[in-house]
């Protein structure tokens, strides 16, 4: 099941650059790291080195959100709940071409630009919910 998207959400989806990717480890913990994503329109995809928790907790338990900040009064807050997988393995982030031209300054910047290439996993996130706060 699928979720249809505000365009306010959907833009934030494509603007932001930043977002807490929450999913449940084995002990039922949930667990938020931070995480660059992209979104198409339709699917979430976020890129993992293939060893990292999130990974496994996907394998195990695909239920996720996303929560991107808030306008930093508590308004504009937007959690997307959906259904993660493992999409690609052994491929690299930066042969991802929209995803790659979204973060390729970021990388750079931070300094990350060959590290990235261990980030060799896919994940796609199917939203299935969305929870918002009002914008001031």
């Amino acid at each position: 099941m699928t979720v249809e998207l505000t365009q306010e959400v959907s833009n934030r989806l494509i603007a932001d650059h930043y977002g807490w990717l929450t999913t449940v480890a084995k002990s039922g913990q949930p667990v938020p790291r931070l995480v660059w994503f992209y979104f198409d329109g339709a699917t979430l995809t976020v890129y993992s080195t293939p060893q990292a928790a999130k990974v496994g907790h996907i394998k195990a338990h695909p239920k996720v959100s996303l929560n991107l900040d808030s306008d930093g009064n508590g308004g504009g807050i937007i959690v997307v709940g959906g259904v993660a997988t493992v999409d690609a393995t052994d491929v690299d982030c930066r042969d991802d071409e929209p995803y790659w031209n979204k973060y390729r300054d970021d990388a750079e910047r931070f300094g990350l630009t060959e590290a990235m290439g261990s980030y060799s996993t896919r994940l796609s996130i199917t939203p299935t919910r969305v929870w918002t706060t009002p914008t001031g």
